[in-house]
């Protein structure tokens, strides 16, 4: 019995709107961060460089352009979106709209403030709504197991810390406060879930494993967010919080062998945020007087992040061309 091979390749599902990843706003929120982590080098060093306004304005773009496409697979693949929004993995990401968001209106607030409050209400809102949507998911859906967890549960409570970092400006304090509390809770909740899943369950799936880079990002963001809201880089918790970030930044170094060798994905974004919030951390600290040691990291992490952004938007695009984005996953 022969098989013809047109016939055979006919089986593979085409290129579909249906299958783009609601994770494609990390392109956006790794874009943003490291709008910001060079926003903080160029205060660090007194620089005066364009490179944070290029940045931010090249995030607003990816973040429209993403907005814009997944709208439409809302509309015309409703059961689609709301399988991924469902789903036990994928759900996750869905928080990187609302981050994305926010992220953006912290690179834009030394640029424009009208702009960064603009991006914040919208993002703080869906942030709110995200959070307890996801998490209802964790909580009632039967099919979630151990398994199923991984670093990217983080993004929609990290997202929660991100909103004081231009909330400040732009909302009364307390709303800010709500953001901080829910955020830190919940990250030091899901902390144990999180390592509990990495150390007993196996490794994750190749598509997952850039997520590792994510935990670098909560501490990184809650010591921004501290400092924010009236905390000093000097006291315990902003310094406790810079040590965990060091140490899951030498961690982060310490797979890079392996993480190398992972095919390319839309989730190899997860590297870039993570890498600049870590940055941004480590070099206010610097600024404020508050440690020399943190400069040097800093500066080799938005090295990395600026790399990584050029290399994976280079990568990206061309996904983009081939349709590898509106692929199904294998």
């Amino acid at each position: 019995m022969s098989t013809d091979p047109a016939a055979a390749s006919s089986t593979v599902p085409p290129p579909s709107l249906a299958h783009l990843p609601v994770g494609v706003f990390a392109v956006a929120m790794g874009v943003g961060g490291t709008a910001v982590a060079w926003y903080r080098l160029e205060e660090a060093f007194g620089l005066a460089l364009p490179v944070n306004d290029i940045l931010a304005g090249v995030g607003l773009a990816v973040a429209a352009v993403a907005v814009v496409a997944y709208a439409a697979k809302v509309v015309r693949h409703p059961g689609a979106a709301r399988a991924e929004w469902q789903h036990p993995v994928k759900s996750a990401f869905v928080g990187t709209l609302p981050v994305s968001l926010m992220v953006l209106a912290a690179a834009f607030a030394p640029i424009a403030e009208g702009v960064s409050a603009a991006l914040w209400w919208p993002g703080a809102v869906l942030q709110l709504l995200a959070t307890v949507l996801i998490m209802r998911t964790w909580i009632a859906d039967a099919r979630v197991q151990a398994v199923h967890v991984h670093p990217a549960w983080f993004i929609p409570i990290v997202g929660n810390l991100v909103a004081p970092l231009a909330g400040v400006a732009h909302a009364p304090a307390e709303i800010s406060w709500y953001f901080f509390g829910v955020g830190a809770l919940f990250w030091l909740g899901l902390l144990p879930i999180v390592l509990g899943r990495l150390f007993l369950e196996g490794t994750m799936p190749w598509r997952l494993a850039p997520t590792l880079a994510i935990l670098a990002a909560p501490p990184a963001v809650a010591s921004l967010a501290w400092v924010r809201l009236g905390g000093s880089w000097t006291d315990p918790v902003a310094m406790m919080l810079l040590g965990v970030v060091i140490f899951q930044l030498a961690l982060l170094a310490s797979q890079a062998t392996y993480l190398r060798k992972v095919p390319f994905a839309v989730s190899a974004w997860a590297y870039t945020f993570p890498l600049a919030a870590a940055a941004s951390a480590l070099l206010a600290a610097y600024e404020s007087g508050a440690t020399a040691f943190a400069a040097w990291v800093g500066v080799a992490a938005v090295a990395v992040a600026s790399l990584l952004v050029l290399g994976l938007g280079w990568r990206t695009a061309v996904a983009v061309v081939r349709g590898e984005l509106l692929t199904a996953e294998g």
